[in-house]
């Protein structure tokens, strides 16, 4: 596994997480950190309509 950081053509960075082998694979960990905490935040609301 290694992480690669690019730009690309409109200069924003890209940070993808680089592994594999037989079938190589590769995760943009800036799009999966945002899912992460768009997931969280439905939950943390889920959570407090329960509690209230």
């Amino acid at each position: 596994m290694r992480l690669q950081t690019y730009r690309d053509e409109t200069r924003s960075r890209h940070f993808d997480l680089i592994g594999g082998g037989g079938h190589p694979w590769s995760i943009d960990l800036v799009a999966v950190t945002a899912a992460c905490l768009l997931v969280m935040g439905f939950a943390w609301a889920v959570v407090a309509l329960w509690v209230r």
